[in-house]
């Protein structure tokens, strides 16, 4: 296997890891109570809670094990669905089909991340994983040239300039 691909899965799964074990929760947020929790059903609470909420809380029941993979993803899709402009969920959504093999359907997701966040890093890097994975090397190759104009971590513009390098010499 060829280290370019190797490398851009690793950094790939890396980047999902960090996503992963994001907080749920806000910075700053106050923790309810447990009588507070049992008062309110979870109709009402996923009524109440923001797109990105949503997102969480299926990652959360992913993570715990309180829903099967695909309940997870139709969670989030279903947020994908009502809120298109959703950041948060096509990002997810865009990591989980690079994770299930689902190449075309990644780079839609992170086309999309980009046309509401251009100077999202991650989805450059991702959209690139994407390319290579469907085996066009030269849209991988620009997509990582955009992460790394818009990278703004010394360590992490380091990291995708030796993607670049290995890139070019495969």
């Amino acid at each position: 296997m060829k280290k370019g691909p190797a490398l851009l899965i690793l950094v790939g799964l890396a980047l999902l890891a960090f996503l992963y074990f994001l907080p749920v929760t806000p910075s700053g947020s106050t923790q309810a109570t447990a009588d507070e929790e049992t008062a309110t059903t979870p109709a009402q609470d996923s009524e109440e809670l923001s797109p990105d909420e949503k997102v969480d809380e299926a990652l959360r029941k992913l993570q715990s094990g309180e829903l099967p993979p695909m309940q997870a993803i139709l969670q989030i899709r279903s947020v994908a669905d009502e809120y298109p402009e959703n950041v948060k969920a096509n990002f997810t959504l865009g990591v989980m089909s690079i994770q299930t093999g689902q190449f075309d359907k990644a780079v839609g997701r992170f086309e999309k991340v980009l046309e509401l966040e251009p100077q999202n890093t991650d989805a450059h890097r991702f959209l690139a994983q994407a390319y290579m994975n469907s085996g066009d090397s030269a849209r991988a190759r620009e997509s990582l040239e955009k992460a790394y104009e818009t990278a703004t971590d010394p360590d992490q513009k380091q990291q995708i300039d030796q993607e670049l390098k290995e890139l070019r010499a495969n």
